[in-house]
């Protein structure tokens, strides 16, 4: 191999090298550009968040720009999840010093009312309401939830027949929701049903979409149509029991 072919290699060489080294130079001001740019924004924005920053406010709130370029996603999304139990936690302060004390408030004030009428003519009433069926699925389920709320609601199925039993838990378990715009004592474990439509509502009225006590008018219709609901429930319960007992030779 003569010497010019060798250095004509070398010089071959050279140019690639010098070509791949460019290039990266070049990839390296333009992120560095973009850094640049970033960072400027940033403390652009620092700069001019309060004119009155001292020299270690601006540093500490340049370190927090730092940190959260540097855990970027990651850092969001944990902040987005502790967000759901810090508002979760605000709703149940609410609850706290909210709805919390008037439920027990109310529930101490409608057991008091049934020790002074008496369980005897509450019993009374219930065996009178259980004798026909337009009453025994409204005005029975509603003395139960009304006095002695969810779930001893149910032992007043004792004074009814056999056949009538499940028509009546049917009509009575339907009807723990209903009144809680009205009666919240009557189901507290599960206020939150009527809580989450509550906060909704306030809101619309707030913003004027809705009229102002928007909420009672709905409170008292889902207690009407709850009331619908339960009759029309207990009795095709109480006919579909009939029919399965008579199907399995059963006598109620």
């Amino acid at each position: 191999m003569s010497i010019l072919s060798m250095l004509s290699q070398h010089a071959d060489l050279a140019t690639a090298s010098l070509s791949h080294a460019g290039g990266l130079v070049s990839e390296a001001v333009m992120h560095g550009r973009q850094a640049v740019d970033h960072g400027g924004s940033d403390l652009i924005v620092l700069a001019q968040a309060d004119n009155g920053i001292s020299v270690e406010e601006f540093r500490e709130r340049l370190q927090e720009v730092e940190q959260e370029e540097q855990v970027g996603w990651l850092s969001a999304a944990g902040r987005y999840f502790i967000g759901i139990f810090q508002k979760g936690g605000e709703v149940f302060a609410g609850f706290v010093t909210g709805i919390i004390p008037t439920l027990v408030v109310l529930m101490t004030a409608f057991y008091a009312l049934t020790e002074l009428i008496g369980e005897k003519r509450v019993h009374g009433a219930a065996q009178w309401a259980g004798r026909v069926a337009l009453t025994r699925y409204t005005v029975l389920p509603v003395i139960a939830v009304f006095f002695l709320t969810n779930p001893m609601a149910y032992t007043f199925g004792t004074f009814l027949e056999e056949k009538h039993k499940p028509a009546f838990y049917d009509a009575a378990v339907s009807y723990v929701h209903p009144p809680l715009g009205l009666f919240p004592h009557v189901n507290p474990g599960e206020y939150f049903v009527w809580g989450g439509i509550l906060v909704a509502l306030l809101e619309l009225e707030r913003n004027g979409a809705v009229p102002t006590g928007y909420h009672i008018t709905v409170a008292i219709w889902y207690a009407i149509v709850g009331l619908l609901v339960i009759l029309l429930k207990g009795i095709l319960t109480e006919r579909i029991t009939a029919i399965m007992a008579r199907r399995q030779g059963v006598e109620l």
